[in-house]
């Protein structure tokens, strides 16, 4: 990377590096931010010390506190090295994947360390650490599906580092199993998090090391994947069978991986890398590494608006996209299928996003008070005359006495959850009275907005429809609930941000056999718990007797 001829973006990424090394060797807040993440968080100082030094035009080039900095917190990181070579500090004890978040910014720091004068105390250092990882990490399991491809990554970095073949054999171990990605390119925990930050880097790592170039191809179905789910800066993360699916995940993650295929001729990358490069999640350390490893990284790129989306993916999720309006419609539940609330699992209870302009709704529940059950989780779908038609049917009961011949004379039955709570009564061996509850939401497309056809059949319980907003606008309509919430019982509520609004109705009456409240279900409840959502809402109430038709327009005033 050559200081004259330097780019836009290498500029940037030089200037962020060099503020992020120059707050780590101040010793202040960031610091001990990056030392409460324990070994990865000291790794990650040491390749900011590292890329800033070996950068040309950082400031930091050719000064000495880089190397005393790296020399020291080199020392903190072997310190955190247990018996078994593997980190003891921060995340997951003795833990060979979490180990390897480490190994692996390790291997590349130890890379771009070659030749580099006044270094090879920290080089040699570097490989120490590693030569002791090495057996741990050899023979190491997992626990989540994304931790196969970073120790495998880890492992082809150690090979490296160390020149031990027994490494690229394990590695090649873990990618025999195939990689978990479904043809729209969402790999099995749904997550952009993991995506961005562990699957999508290790595979591009596996594919040069082991010159497999379908992992590259895998990587890239990924990115236009995220590109296709990206609005106003967010990837949606309603999917999600990972902690991000109640969080927002911004794009600057994806940046430098959007950009290596920018700079290999995808457009559609290369529109979206330019909003990326300035997005928070941006990691300008990083950044620099690859740009360092691989100066073609910064060449200019063509940038510019989002394409249009219209898109309907296999787990159950459609996102329409243009320059006005976003729609997100969502039954891919995992809920149904476990019977169960669980880490791992696709549990959001939210079936409907959408924008206007600067309006954003940012999630549509429905909650029924049925046995505790919990909100509607769709996991059925199909495709209505351009819509979607979101299905859940709800099963549970009364139970009967045992058959005599299951009679126990010292009562002592088996404990069994039977699907909304647990008890020592042998419910799989009992006689049912079931009850059902079947709920369907339409959801069509209108030019300004969306329109939503709520039906049930078989119980007659209350139920809310709950349309909440993302904070920062005004909420006009219904009637007070406290909390920012409002109950719709006839006309129309609108929520406006600046000259755009969306409005939402009509009410639907009200009255106390019809609670305007969300009931997030016993599995919560129990422990005290909630996944309730706070902020501007609007409720729209109603019992499942009644059908319900509800719009949601956007305009500008």
């Amino acid at each position: 990377m050559q200081g004259d001829d330097q780019t836009v973006f290498t500029t940037q990424a030089v200037s962020g590096a060099d503020e992020v090394l120059a707050a780590l060797i101040d010793g202040g807040p960031a610091a001990a931010a990056e030392r409460v993440r324990g070994h990865r968080g000291l790794m990650a100082m040491i390749k900011a010390a590292v890329v800033c030094s070996l950068s040309p035009t950082s400031r930091w080039s050719g000064r000495d506190e880089p190397l005393r900095a790296a020399s020291g917190w080199l020392t903190e990181l072997e310190n955190a090295q247990g018996p078994s070579g593997l980190f003891t500090s921060g995340d997951n004890v003795d833990s060979p994947p979490d180990s390897s978040f480490t190994l692996n910014d390790l291997a590349v720091v130890h890379t771009l360390l070659t030749g580099q004068r006044g270094w090879e105390a920290v080089r040699s250092g570097l490989a120490e650490v590693a030569c002791r990882a090495a057996d741990a990490v050899l023979t190491g399991g997992v626990h989540t599906p994304n931790h196969r491809w970073e120790i495998a990554s880890a492992l082809a970095g150690l090979a490296q580092v160390l020149g031990d073949d027994r490494c690229t054999g394990r590695a090649r171990q873990w990618l025999a199993e195939g990689v978990d990605v479904d043809p729209d390119g969402i790999y099995s925990e749904r997550s952009a998090n993991y995506a961005a930050h562990v699957s999508n880097p290790s595979l591009l790592t596996l594919a040069d090391a082991l010159g497999e170039d379908s992992l590259r191809e895998v990587v890239h179905r990924n990115l236009h994947a995220m590109i296709d789910l990206t609005d106003a800066g967010e990837v949606e993360t309603v999917h999600s069978r990972r902690q991000d699916q109640r969080q927002r995940f911004p794009i600057g993650p994806f940046a430098m991986q959007w950009r290596r295929f920018a700079v290999a001729g995808c457009r559609r990358c290369a529109h979206a890398c330019g909003a990326a490069q300035t997005a928070p999640g941006f990691d300008p350390v990083d950044a620099l590494a690859q740009l360092l490893a691989e100066p073609a990284l910064g060449a200019d790129v063509e940038t510019g608006p989002p394409p249009e989306v219209r898109r309907t993916f296999e787990l159950g999720l459609r996102r329409r996209r243009d320059a006005q309006q976003m729609s997100t419609v969502y039954a891919g539940s995992d809920v149904a299928r476990s019977g169960r609330i669980a880490s791992g699992l696709a549990c959001n209870p939210t079936v409907l996003r959408y924008r206007y302009g600067a309006a954003l709704l940012d999630s549509v529940r429905l909650s029924r008070d049925f046995f505790g059950l919990g909100p509607f989780r769709p996991s059925q779908w199909q495709e209505i005359d351009g819509g979607l038609l979101l299905v859940e049917e709800l099963t549970t009961g009364y139970y009967q006495p045992l058959p005599p011949d299951q009679h126990r004379f010292d009562g002592r039955y088996d404990l069994e959850f039977e699907g909304r709570f647990a008890a020592a009564m042998n419910f799989s061996r009992r006689p049912v009275d079931t009850v059902r509850l079947r709920t369907e939401l339409g959801v069509r497309e209108e030019p300004d907005g969306l329109r939503l056809d709520l039906s049930f059949s078989g119980a007659d319980v209350p139920f809310a429809v709950e349309v909440a907003f993302r904070a920062g606008g005004t909420l006009t309509g219904g009637r007070d609930l406290g909390t920012g919430a409002v109950e719709l019982d006839e006309g129309h509520a609108a929520y406006r941000v600046g000259r755009d609004e969306i409005i939402v109705g009509p009410g639907h009456g009200s009255g106390p056999d019809r609670p305007p409240v969300y009931h997030p279900g016993e599995a919560y409840t129990f422990l005290g718990g909630t996944d309730a959502l706070t902020g501007p809402r609007v409720y729209l109430t109603g019992r499942t007797t009644e059908s319900m038709a509800v719009t949601i327009r956007g305009t500008s005033v």
